[in-house]
C-alpha cells in the first residue's frame, strides 16, 4: 500500500471543516497546519483530554527517581480513599499502565454523564464525592492480570502524585513540568488572558460545547495546550534530551505489559514495537502513541524517540483524528 505524504494527509485533512491544527517535528524543523475557525491560528488553545495521561505519567516517573514515590506503592497510601481490591493492593504503576482492574468509569459517572451532568459530566467530581466514588466503584478484575483502559485509575493517578507532593495536580503540574519547560499554554485551567484564544469545542454534529470540568480526577485528561506546546513535550523523548524531566520521559516509554502484535504499553504511552505489526502498519522504529478526547475537542500525539520525529493533532470536534496522526507518523517514518 502506497504511504501517503504530509502535505496530502493535511490537504484532506482541511476538506473537514472543523478547527483543527497539525503539528509535524522532524530534525528537518517544525511545520504547523491550521484548518477551520480558529481564534489565535496554530497558537489557539484546546482541550487535549487523554494526552494529558502521558503528563501524569511523566510526573510518576519524576516523583519515582526523586523518591517520593515509588512504583510499587500501593495507590491508597496518597489517596483519600482506599479503592476496593480484588486480590494484592493496586499500585501507582497499575494505575499509569491501567492494569488497576478499576472499571472505566468511577461509580454512578456514566448514569450521570448521560443525564444531569452530560455537558460536562465530571465537574462534581471533588475529593469528597470522588471518596465516595471510589469507596463504592467495584473492581473488574484482580490488579496486573489484563489492561483495562481507565479514566478513574489514571485521575486517582494524578491526584495520588499531588497529595504525595503536597500541592494539587495543577500546581505540581505547573511546577514540576510546564514551569521548567517554559510552556506558559498548557494548563488544567486557561491560562489568565488567554481565554480568548481557546478554540470553542463542538460535538460529533458540530454543535457548541463547553470545556470539560475534571475536577479531582484531572490527571486523566484536564488539561489545555497548543499544538507548539504538545511537541516540545514530546521533544522530552527525542535523542539528546537531557535533564531530570527527558529522563522521567524515557521511564515512561519502557514496555511493561505486553498487548499482542508488537504493540505495549508503557507509563500511560501505548508503544508500537519497530518491525512489528501487520506490513500496511509496520514502521522502522518504536512509536509512542495517546489519543485522547473531551466533550468537544480531540487530540493526538506521538513521537519517535529514534529520531525525534512528532506529530500533534488538536481538533475542535468530537470526531476522532487517531486515524489521521497514525497515518501522518507513517508518512513519516
Amino acid at each position: 500500500m502506497r504511504t501517503r505524504t504530509v502535505e496530502q494527509l493535511v490537504a484532506d485533512a482541511g476538506g473537514t471543516g472543523r478547527p483543527m491544527v497539525i503539528g509535524v517535528r522532524t530534525p528537518d524543523g517544525t511545520r504547523y497546519w491550521s484548518r477551520g475557525p480558529l481564534p489565535d491560528g496554530a497558537a489557539s488553545l484546546f482541550e487535549i483530554g487523554s494526552v494529558t495521561k502521558t503528563v501524569t505519567a511523566t510526573l510518576l516517573a519524576l516523583l519515582a527517581r526523586e523518591g517520593t514515590v515509588a512504583y510499587d506503592d500501593p495507590a491508597a497510601a496518597y489517596l483519600p480513599a482506599a479503592p476496593p481490591v480484588v486480590g494484592r493492593p493496586i499500585t501507582l504503576a497499575d494505575l499509569a499502565t491501567h492494569h488497576s482492574g478499576l472499571p472505566r468509569l468511577p461509580s454512578g459517572l456514566l448514569l450521570a454523564g448521560l443525564t444531569r451532568d452530560r455537558r460536562d459530566p465530571y465537574a462534581r467530581l471533588d475529593e469528597e464525592r470522588l471518596a465516595q466514588a471510589v469507596r463504592e466503584t467495584t473492581p473488574t478484575r484482580p490488579p496486573g492480570e489484563k489492561l483495562a483502559y481507565s479514566n478513574l485509575g489514571a485521575g486517582l493517578l494524578g491526584l495520588a502524585l499531588a497529595r504525595a507532593a503536597g500541592t494539587s495536580y495543577a500546581g505540581l503540574v505547573a511546577a514540576r513540568v510546564t514551569g521548567p519547560l517554559g510552556l506558559v499554554d498548557t494548563a488544567v485551567t486557561t491560562p489568565p488572558g488567554a481565554e480568548h484564544r481557546l478554540v470553542p469545542g463542538h460535538g460529533f454534529w458540530g454543535r457548541e460545547t463547553g470545556r470539560w470540568d475534571m475536577a479531582a480526577l484531572a490527571g486523566a485528561g484536564g488539561l489545555c495546550s497548543t499544538a507548539a506546546d504538545v511537541l516540545d513535550l514530546l521533544a522530552l523523548h527525542a535523542p539528546g534530551a537531557t535533564g531530570p524531566l527527558a529522563e522521567a520521559a524515557r521511564e515512561t516509554a519502557v514496555p511493561r505489559h505486553p498487548l499482542g502484535s508488537g504493540l505495549s504499553i508503557g507509563l500511560a504511552w501505548l508503544v508500537v514495537a519497530g518491525g512489528a505489526g501487520p506490513a500496511r502498519l509496520r514502521l522502522p522504529h518504536d512509536v509512542l502513541w495517546h489519543d485522547g478526547g473531551t466533550g468537544g475537542y480531540r487530540s493526538f500525539a506521538a513521537v519517535v524517540p529514534a529520531t525525534g520525529a512528532s506529530v500533534v493533532v488538536l481538533s475542535a470536534r468530537a470526531r476522532g483524528v487517531t486515524g489521521l496522526g497514525l497515518q501522518l507518523v507513517r508518512a513519516l517514518t
